[in-house]
């Protein structure tokens, strides 16, 4: 299967209204960050004029205030980006059949409207994203055959998993869009364990398509990471104190928004017609999916 960059590129352009909207949400959450690291270095600075003399607490409250933003952040993933991400998908498979460009405020409108219209709210939608990923994840688990690495032990089987999750994250916003593309009177849910079925007996043919924009996507990441690190550099010279390592940690943070924003969605693009083409009016075959019945009890049990 051919991957067509420049094409997702321009499909990418042509929904521009939406990657600004999510743009402007993931830089909020990267200032959250700085602010909370900065809050919790100046936590650490009040405790260091009692007399204390060491940088140490607020190095520990730097920490401990970026750990607490990431986990808040984790948290509500589900209710705060999900529901962004899903709109964008929404309006790329939109745009996909239609030769004239929507407006920005029809896009805005679509980009909205898609929690309600295909999954009823952003809890429901959730759940849904969150058995996906869980169904690719054991489509992966079986096809890696992970089991030899995790050895039968439950937290180095949890390990392995969030490995294969840095690999799910495009084909879950993928068979988002399948879902999407194809919903109707079924359940959502029916839908897409449907998807989910189609790509793990598609999974060898997508195998290098994912590797391929997985590879692009975080060699961008690398590069947008390094181009960051002088701005943020610069901001260490002018600041009353010493960022020292810290450069990075932001310049990494806002490298991600913009590998989250822009390289994402463009990877995303260069997928969801090559799947949504190669899945087009096929049958499921359970016999040729290893981990068919486990994603049949997955999909039949409310979580």
């Amino acid at each position: 299967m051919e991957i067509k960059l420049l094409a997702a590129v321009q499909l990418v352009e042509k929904t521009m209204s939406c990657v600004i909207l999510k743009f402007w949400a993931w830089i909020i959450i990267a200032f959250c960050f700085v602010a909370a690291t900065l809050i919790g270095a100046g936590v650490g600075l009040i405790a260091n004029a009692y007399e204390l003399h060491s940088t140490l607490p607020a190095q520990l409250g730097s920490v401990i205030g970026l750990c607490v933003c990431g986990y808040l952040a984790f948290k509500v993933r589900g209710t705060t980006m999900l529901p962004r991400r899903a709109g964008h998908v929404r309006v790329l498979v939109d745009q996909l059949n239609e030769s004239v460009v929507f407006s920005g405020k029809e896009q805005v409108a679509r980009y909205k409207d898609t929690v309600e219209s295909y999954f009823g709210d952003a809890v429901k939608l959730a759940q849904v994203e969150r058995k996906i990923r869980q169904g690719l994840t054991l489509v992966y688990f079986d096809r890696c055959r992970a089991e030899r690495f995790s050895l039968g032990n439950r937290y180095l089987k949890a390990l392995v998993n969030s490995g294969i999750n840095f690999l799910i994250a495009l084909p879950a916003e993928v068979i988002l869009a399948y879902v999407i593309k194809t919903a109707s009177q079924e359940p959502v849910e029916l839908v897409a364990k449907k998807g989910v079925l189609l790509f793990a007996q598609e999974a060898s043919a997508f195998s290098r398509p994912l590797w391929m924009v997985n590879v692009v996507m975080y060699v961008g990441l690398i590069f947008i990471y390094g181009v960051l690190l002088y701005p943020w550099a610069w901001v260490d010279g002018i600041v009353p104190f010493e960022m020292g390592l810290w450069v990075n940690v932001f310049a990494m943070i806002f490298a991600w928004v913009l590998k989250a924003t822009f390289l994402e969605s463009v990877m995303v693009g260069a997928l969801i017609p090559v799947f949504l083409a190669r899945v087009s009016g096929q049958e499921i075959k359970p016999e040729g999916i290893e981990s068919f019945s486990q994603i049949e009890v997955l999909f039949g049990t409310e979580k």
